[in-house]
């Protein structure tokens, strides 16, 4: 899950002496607010669409306009995860991809990003999720993993974070390929681990339902 293979090269950059006449808003996806700007090859900053709109001066050009300027980018190189936390800092939909000598090698969405990984395994398998409450100084992944294995699950997918509350514990996040966590539930509390959210189906039987197999099964029918 490389920045390379989501990277989207079809949003044709602008140049500061492009027209605003010639920015035609209707030749871009619709889920594209802002386009980039560039000269020689390097990125200078984002022509906000929504402003375009609304201030149009057609005989202007994009390099009179006030642009979205930002410092972080995107690298071909990195994972998506690492991209995560750079549109959160930047607080834009949108971020430009500079390769190692700094040229514009294309734009990355945070909505192709976050497409990209709804698609991946780990969303899209059979599963439920749970968070346990652990201590910082004593979470260990591989402890947790052996004792969800030890009821035949998988860890899927984990995301870890501080608890909000207090420092000294983590959330952590646990997608599990089976519907019904309530025997991994059971050895975590079992082994004192905190359980705090859980979302899974149960499989109820109900012990009249249970002697009538029970019964079939007797007399072999």
């Amino acid at each position: 899950m490389l920045v390379s293979e989501v990277v989207q090269k079809s949003v044709v950059p602008v140049s500061p002496s492009t027209l605003l006449a010639d920015v035609l808003i209707e030749n871009y996806p619709e889920n594209i607010l802002y386009l980039p700007v560039v000269e020689e090859n390097h990125f200078l900053g984002f022509l906000s669409l929504v402003d375009l709109e609304l201030e149009r001066e057609l005989n202007e050009t994009v390099g009179q306009c006030s642009l979205e300027i930002t410092k972080l980018f995107a690298s071909p190189g990195q994972h998506l995860f690492e991209v995560l936390v750079l549109f959160q800092k930047a607080a834009l939909s949108v971020l430009p991809v500079l390769n190692e000598d700094n040229e514009f090698q294309g734009i990355i969405s945070l909505d192709q990003l976050l497409h990209t990984l709804a698609s991946s395994h780990a969303f899209q398998a059979e599963g439920a999720v749970l968070v346990l409450s652990v201590e910082a100084i004593q979470y260990s992944l591989s402890e947790i993993s052996r004792l969800v294995e030890s009821n035949q699950g998988k860890i899927l997918m984990v995301l870890v974070e501080s608890d909000p509350f207090t420092h000294e514990r983590l959330l952590v996040h646990l997608k599990i390929n089976l519907p019904d966590l309530s025997r991994v539930v059971a050895t975590l509390e079992r082994y004192e681990y905190q359980v705090v959210e859980l979302h899974h189906k149960t499989e109820l039987i109900s012990l009249d339902q249970e002697r009538l197999d029970q019964l079939m099964k007797y007399l072999g029918i």
